[in-house]
């Protein structure tokens, strides 16, 4: 009989330590079946809005090469939204969207308003193309003077681009070349000369 009551006595001593050690062990989450915390979600690319409008300002150094080279220009631009065709196609880029703006020259060379279709490409984590093709009418000479170009006819095409990245949804910059010339053409008048153009400059735009 007391050999019966040795062993109930050290089962019971043996279960005590195991309870003792289990609960002097910390409690992870995964042994009660807690969701592991959250991953978070990665940052959304950014990327210019072409369906929205948009507002541009810059400066460019204008006449580059030429005989109006060393004058600032200001620049003003109002792009409208892509043409509402095909939005979900991959190849949508292709429909341009319709901008006008002008180009203000700080010494009285040639100013210009410029107005046409404008195609905005996205490239890469933010980075963007952009291609345009216009027609400009300007207020400088068609023949030459010692400090304006000989631009030989008045309208003129327009035609550019530029590489851009967005800052936010928002907010965008781009380096832009700018250029004005009749293109060789005569368009069955005296307008033979061709000097044109060539402005480099810098934007910022406000898409809302």
């Amino acid at each position: 009989m007391q050999g019966l009551w040795a062993i109930r006595w050290l089962l019971a001593a043996v279960t005590l330590l195991q309870v003792g050690v289990l609960t002097s062990v910390p409690c992870r989450a995964a042994d009660v079946g807690a969701p592991a915390p959250p991953v978070a979600a990665p940052a959304p690319v950014l990327l210019p809005n072409p369906y929205r409008y948009e507002v541009r300002f810059g400066a460019f150094a204008h006449g580059v090469g030429g005989v109006e080279s060393g004058t600032v220009d200001l620049n003003g631009e109002f792009v409208f939204p892509r043409l509402p065709f095909a939005q979900d196609q991959w190849w949508n880029f292709f429909i341009p969207r319709p901008h006008v703006g002008g180009m203000v020259n700080l010494s009285g060379r040639t100013s210009y308003v410029y107005g046409g279709a404008l195609w905005t490409i996205p490239l890469w984590q933010g980075i963007f193309a952009e291609g345009f093709f216009d027609g400009a009418v300007h207020d400088g000479s068609r023949f030459g003077t010692p400090t304006q170009a000989a631009l030989g006819c008045n309208p003129l095409f327009h035609a550019g681009g530029s590489l851009g990245y967005a800052l936010t949804q928002r907010w965008s910059v781009m380096f832009t070349f700018d250029h004005i010339s009749n293109g060789n053409n005569t368009f069955g008048t005296d307008c033979v000369r061709n000097q044109g153009l060539n402005n480099y400059g810098g934007r910022i735009g406000f898409s809302f």
